[in-house]
């Protein structure tokens, strides 16, 4: 009986932790704005972020991304510190959030930011 709990609580101690799930946030971009235009985030934490678009529009992030850890199959769509996002065309970046602070959004479409395209990524 001993050897079984020991056995037992060497299996926890050496098992890798599970991984934390992730938490989705929606970000919606149409007609010159964000839904949310703040997006709330926790520092160390796993996030999909999900943008929609139901025109042509970009996701222009590039201090947030710079700082974020983001999955290496995701670093392909993040150019130049911002994600294209085309009507209809979903895209998922899957990240943990960096350290605390706020980061500037934009669209980096020609005067979309000019005309109120832009917001915010608050990490706490």
């Amino acid at each position: 009986m001993i050897l079984r709990s020991t056995a037992l609580a060497l299996t926890l101690l050496i098992a890798p932790p599970a991984p934390a799930a992730e938490t989705r946030i929606d970000v919606a971009m149409s007609n010159f704005k964000f839904t949310p235009d703040t997006i709330r985030m926790k520092a160390g934490q796993a996030y999909v972020l999900h943008l929609t678009s139901t025109g042509g529009h970009s996701f222009g992030a590039a201090t947030f991304f710079a700082a974020a850890k983001i999955a290496p199959a995701d670093r392909a769509k993040i150019s130049k510190g911002k994600i294209e996002v085309g009507a209809g065309q979903p895209v998922d970046i899957h990240l943990t959030a960096p350290a605390a602070g706020s980061y500037p959004v934009r669209c980096t479409h020609f005067l979309h930011a000019s005309f109120g395209m832009t917001g915010k990524i608050v990490v706490s």
